[in-house]
């Protein structure tokens, strides 16, 4: 509990109003030595530790430590609601499982290496990369950074495992070289005020020790603790030549997916919690009494209490008793808060929740743009791109471990990332645009991908060649291109080089 409490005083002594997004970190060499790695450690940790206090206010924030819980009033204390509207974990929950609506495999490039693509799947569903994909993708949504490990394993059946790790513990160095190349993976490990570092060069593996000091409450300063490594303890050549750490962002500056709409979320639970006060303070409502004598002994609350009082005057002079109260009119307030939570859907490109009223076209594509359907999509491709940016340092370590251990011969051009979301509203609209391209003579496989049908041409168009041939011929006959001439050149019909007996999709197991 006591740690709850410092949280809980963390959030409420100051309302955050400087996140815009976590920062990359830079190295200032880019060749990492056992003579320079603890002063780019030590530069890297100032930049980290102001990232990890930011990381840790969106953690709590969206688990419910949030400013309201400090609510405090002047007039009628006694009346004091908290009601928290907690749409931070709303968001990410959303967020992550739209982005993640199946688990992300590879599929083939090009025909002949399907079966090697549905091998490379294999390894991925058992080495937990489905699993750390999804935790990696959460943290992320939450904090705009998600950190990834994969490491080799001597399990011929589990040739390489991946992990997510705790951004807060866990970052990257980048090179100021056009391209940003990372040049160090860290990950820190506390325990009772000791420090451990694992660095990772693609030339070294370093570990070393260090401290941590000035533990802070506030965000005066933007940091709760000077991380410092102050040893370095050892030095192994890296093998695999590459770092295994790798970061992930949720958009180009790295904020979390309710970052810029914390100020709304925030009021609009202030405004829940007025209105709650508002009502029981209607029904709680202050009375005056006027030239009144009450029992001896009689208190405040006694009068409360009573419902109804005997009354008599003094002197002359008609005594009076009355209740304050005013009228007691929610519908503004709903109304406000209506706008507010449409304004945040706006802001975090989240779909409405409303059916958009009897004046709505209610099918198909206008159902995604009249409720934000597309914006969410937008969002979450954005998101994908620069997964696949990240993701391309994982295939080149897993291609690299697959090779040396001999189990699969593939190469990074051989396959690509595919992301699987239903869109089912817009279904109908794709398979028209799909049969509209088959018909003007485009490949199949081309057609899938123009129409936005699927997202593994390759796969679909193989598991459904014969279905294909009864309506359309021979699949066999595929047209293409001859690039002559920068580029132009003729269309033409070819017949289909043999798969060589590998006639395995590449989807996932």
């Amino acid at each position: 509990m006591a740690e709850y409490a410092e949280l809980e005083e963390r959030s409420n002594s100051v309302v955050r109003n400087d996140l815009y997004g976590r920062l990359d970190i830079y190295a200032t060499v880019d060749d990492i030595t056992p003579e320079n790695v603890m002063e780019e450690l030590n530069s890297a940790l100032v930049f980290h530790i102001k990232n990890m206090m930011e990381e840790e206010f969106l953690y709590w924030y969206r688990r419910g430590i949030q400013p309201i819980l400090g609510r405090t009033k002047d007039v009628r204390e006694d009346i004091l609601n908290i009601v928290q509207e907690n749409h931070a974990e709303e968001f990410t929950a959303f967020k992550n499982g739209y982005f993640l609506t199946a688990p992300v495999n590879y599929s083939a490039r090009r025909k002949g290496v399907q079966a090697r693509v549905k091998k490379l799947n294999e390894f991925l569903y058992r080495s937990g990369k489905y699993e750390a994909d999804n935790k990696t993708a959460d943290w992320f949504h939450t904090v705009g950074k998600g950190v990834l490990y994969v490491e080799p394993n001597d399990d011929p059946e589990v040739p390489f495992k991946a992990y997510s790790l705790d951004p807060r513990s866990a970052f990257v160095c980048y090179s100021l070289r056009p391209g940003n190349a990372p040049v160090m993976g860290v990950n820190t490990v506390t325990v009772d005020g000791k420090v451990k570092f694992d660095v990772w060069t693609e030339k070294y593996v370093f570990r070393l020790s260090g401290t941590t000091t000035g533990k802070m409450i506030t965000y005066e300063n933007n940091c709760n603790f000077l991380a410092t490594a102050v040893n370095l303890e050892s030095v192994e050549p890296n093998v695999l030549g590459k770092i295994p750490i790798i970061e992930y962002r949720y958009n180009n500056v790295n904020m979390s997916s309710f970052e810029s709409a914390i100020p709304l979320i925030d009021e609009i639970s202030n405004i829940y919690s007025n209105c709650c006060d508002g009502v029981e303070q209607f029904i709680q409502s202050l009375a005056i009494a006027v030239n009144c004598e009450f029992p001896e002994n009689t208190t405040i609350t006694d009068i409360r209490k009573a419902g109804m009082i005997a009354l008599r005057s003094i002197g002359e002079n008609k005594a009076d008793f009355k209740v304050l109260s005013e009228q007691l009119d929610q519908s503004q307030t709903k109304t406000l808060i209506d706008s507010l939570y449409d304004e945040i859907l706006r802001i975090c490109a989240m779909p409405s929740r409303s059916n958009g009223g009897s004046t709505y076209d209610t099918t198909g594509a206008a159902v995604l743009a009249n409720f934000g359907w597309y914006q969410a999509d937008a969002a979450a491709r954005n998101t994908e791109d620069l997964f696949k940016e990240s993701n391309r340092q994982f295939d080149a370590i897993v291609v690299e471990i697959l090779k040396r251990k001999q189990l699969v011969d593939i190469d990074l051009s051989d396959f690509e990332l595919s992301f699987v979301r239903n869109e089912t509203a817009n279904v109908q609209s794709k398979a028209q645009a799909f049969q509209t391209l088959m018909s003007a003579g485009l490949h199949p496989e081309l057609a899938a991908a123009k129409s936005g049908i699927s997202s593994d041409p390759v796969k679909d168009m193989k598991m459904s060649e014969k279905w294909l041939e009864m309506i359309w011929g021979n699949p066999d006959k595929v047209v293409e291109a001859e690039q002559t001439d920068g580029g132009q050149g003729e269309a033409k019909i070819v017949e289909e080089d043999a798969d060589n007996g590998e006639n395995d999709t590449g989807g996932a197991v």
